[in-house]
């Protein structure tokens, strides 16, 4: 979403916070205008939602509270409202900078930083749910969009229960760090009980298949990151099997929201450029028996 000629003075005015001295555009989503806004009492950052937003804004600071209440450093939420039909949240600022950032500037630290992240998700998954969530049953499998229905019979059949709390958009540059350790998990539009294997897939669909580009010394770098961040993960939740179908479901969910994407301005993506995600989400297909069996 663009800033546009949105004032946040007057979104901050309808949440009801008037002693704003300065107010900067950051990056936000596709449907989230982000501020750093910047009061007396400290930093702040205040997100916009699109209009007909309000039970997916309900859903986010729902899922956030539940993460905090379980140790996980995230955006405190301090205000919320609405401006014009427009939800609109006041959250606290995470101090640090993105972990992708902090490898880049400290390759020698993969090992260090990749465990960090899998012990963070590893604690994620661990926490209780809330007793009356704003959710659907399940509502994970068709979070991205409707699921074919051999894939969805199969990973219905074998899900785990009870569900775990998921972020679905978990990777390092929606994690912070101060160099010691996490400083605050970003980012929670996403965030649904569902099965730990499918949150794991999706993390890495995420790390492999989107991303900025890198340099060839760092492509090794990166796959040193995921054995860490799947090392650390597992020491803190134990191994996990059968995760065929989870990858060839977060193969699809990525792949359809990366499609949706191409064309519009300022995006230089192409259908071709997903080819090798493509590729690799049909080899789990096959590999979990629901494509006919060729070579990888």
């Amino acid at each position: 979403m663009t800033h546009g000629a949105l004032d946040p003075f007057a979104i901050l005015a309808a949440l009801g916070v008037m002693d704003a001295t300065a107010a900067t555009p950051v990056s936000g989503g596709q449907d989230t205008a982000i501020w750093r806004v910047d009061r007396p009492g400290g930093r702040f950052a205040l997100r916009l939602f699109a209009p007909h937003e309000e039970r997916k804004c309900v859903r986010e600071v729902a899922t956030m509270r539940a993460a905090e209440a379980g140790g996980i450093p995230v955006p405190t939420v301090h205000a919320e409202g609405a401006w014009h039909g427009r939800p609109a949240l006041l959250l606290s600022w995470c101090s640090g900078q993105p972990l992708f950032a902090a490898l880049r500037e400290n390759p020698l630290r993969v090992w260090q930083f990749g465990g960090m992240l899998g012990r963070m998700q590893a604690r994620l998954h661990a926490i209780p749910l809330p007793e009356s969530p704003p959710y659907m049953p399940d509502q994970w499998l068709d979070w991205g969009g409707p699921v074919a229905a051999p894939l969805r019979d199969r990973l219905t059949a074998v899900a785990r229960r009870p569900l775990v709390l998921c972020h679905f958009d978990y990777h390092p540059l929606n994690v912070m760090t101060d160099g010691m350790g996490i400083t605050g998990v970003l980012d929670w539009p996403n965030g649904l009980p569902g099965d730990p294997r499918a949150d794991l897939a999706r993390t890495i669909v995420l790390m492999q298949f989107v991303r900025p580009p890198m340099r060839p010394h760092e492509e090794a770098c990166i796959r040193c990151f995921l054995r860490a961040w799947w090392h650390g993960y597992h020491r803190g939740q134990g191994s996990l099997g059968g995760m065929a179908p989870f990858y060839a479901w977060a193969g699809d969910v990525t792949a359809r929201d990366q499609e949706q994407k191409i064309g519009k301005p300022g995006i230089a993506l192409q259908s071709t450029d997903l080819d090798p995600l493509h590729r690799w989400t049909d080899k789990w297909k096959r590999r979990a028996g629901l494509l006919p069996t060729s070579a990888d």
